[in-house]
């Protein structure tokens, strides 16, 4: 199976239905942590919540209440995985000689945040890698007091979460479903741009 071909089969699951070991997801974690990394910072953590530790991140999160309203398939997941970016990891290597003179050295000098950007492209990562092995996974926001939820397990204030991964068996009776079922994608020529803004790929 080629790269393509996960890619375009990769959806967001909502039905979950069977385990997934947590050794499983730790190396799959190792893996997707090789994405890119801005001066090769590695600020990219992965908090892995299972069992107990999961029970407790669904109430405290608030995000197991608005599952269980609308899409209570999630809430079977095996366990759920936080994408943490660490900026003191960037300030701190962009301050080393070989990087520093680039007014980088604070987070406030960075016009794009790439410890966040960074973690995303992990996050990527690992839900292809999840889709390879034919497993289900939804990335979802933490909204409702993000802090609060990060702090409730011991992160600390500087880490930020890009984003929270559910892992764990496809249902079989899964469905594609969200706005990328209902909405069609828009066509390549309106989001390829050869050479200036507004040359589309058919220009």
């Amino acid at each position: 199976m080629s790269l393509a071909d996960v890619l375009r089969r990769r959806r967001m699951t909502r039905r979950f239905a069977g385990a997934v070991s947590v050794d499983w997801i730790v190396e799959q974690c190792d893996v997707a942590r090789r994405a890119p990394s801005a001066g090769y910072a590695q600020g990219t953590h992965f908090l892995i919540l299972g069992g107990e530790r999961l029970a407790r991140f669904w109430e405290t999160s608030g995000a197991g209440e608005w599952f269980a309203q609308r899409q209570p398939g999630v809430l079977d997941a095996s366990a759920v995985v936080l994408v943490l970016a660490d900026r003191t990891a960037y300030e701190a290597r962009y301050s080393q000689a070989d990087k520093a003179g680039h007014g980088l050295e604070q987070a406030s000098g960075w016009s794009v945040p790439y410890w966040l950007t960074d973690a995303a492209m992990a996050a990527q990562n690992l839900l292809l890698l999840v889709e390879e092995a034919r497993l289900g996974a939804l990335y979802f926001g933490l909204f409702v007091e993000p802090r609060r939820t990060l702090a409730s397990l011991g992160v600390p204030d500087h880490v930020d979460c890009v984003g929270a991964v559910a892992i764990g068996e496809r249902h079989a009776d899964d469905r594609p479903s969200g706005s990328g079922a209902r909405l069609a994608r828009r066509p390549l020529v309106e989001v390829t741009h050869l050479g200036s803004w507004g040359r589309g790929s058919n220009s």
